[in-house]
Order: structure tokens, then C-alpha cells, then sequence
């Protein structure tokens, strides 16, 4: 078979040259510890106020499928109910 459909299956060939090494290492930057709260304060306030400044619309809003069944349920249950004391 000369080609297949799926081409995960097909031997791709591969793109063989001279690795190059990196020219500089990165470099670690050390903090000392009162920097380094100041930032995770900055972090926080920052992530806190963009929370804050968020308007989520009808996240907190019950859907109307959930009112739908309370309903039925409820009618459901006063029609028992009538039915029950009609019967008496």
C-alpha cells in the first residue's frame, strides 16, 4: 500500500541537522524576602481587583428550568391535595 488515510500511521521523515546549543543561560534573579512579599502583595491585590472589577452577569441567577420543575411540582402537589379533600 503506497498511502494510508490516517497519517498518524504513515513513517514521517524526519528533519535530521546539527543541534546549536543556546547562546546564554537565563539567569536566576534572587529576591531578597521582603521583595519578594511586596510582590506576592502586589500579585494578590492585583488579582483581588480584577475579582472584584468582574461582572458576572447572571452567574448567581437561578436558571428558569429549575423554576419550571418547582412549579410543575408545586401544581402537582395542590392538585393532590384537592383531590384529597374533594374526596372526603
Amino acid at each position: 500500500m503506497t498511502g494510508s488515510v490516517n497519517t498518524n500511521f504513515n513513517n514521517q521523515k524526519y528533519n535530521v541537522g546539527v543541534i546549536v546549543p543556546p547562546d546564554k543561560i537565563n539567569r536566576f534573579i534572587l529576591y531578597s524576602d521582603k521583595e519578594a512579599v511586596q510582590n506576592i502583595k502586589k500579585a494578590n491585590h492585583d488579582i483581588y481587583v480584577t475579582r472584584k472589577k468582574q461582572d458576572f452577569g447572571d452567574r448567581y441567577k437561578t436558571p428558569a428550568s429549575v423554576w419550571y420543575t418547582l412549579g410543575t411540582i408545586a401544581l402537582a402537589g395542590v392538585g393532590f391535595a384537592v383531590k384529597k379533600l374533594l374526596k372526603k
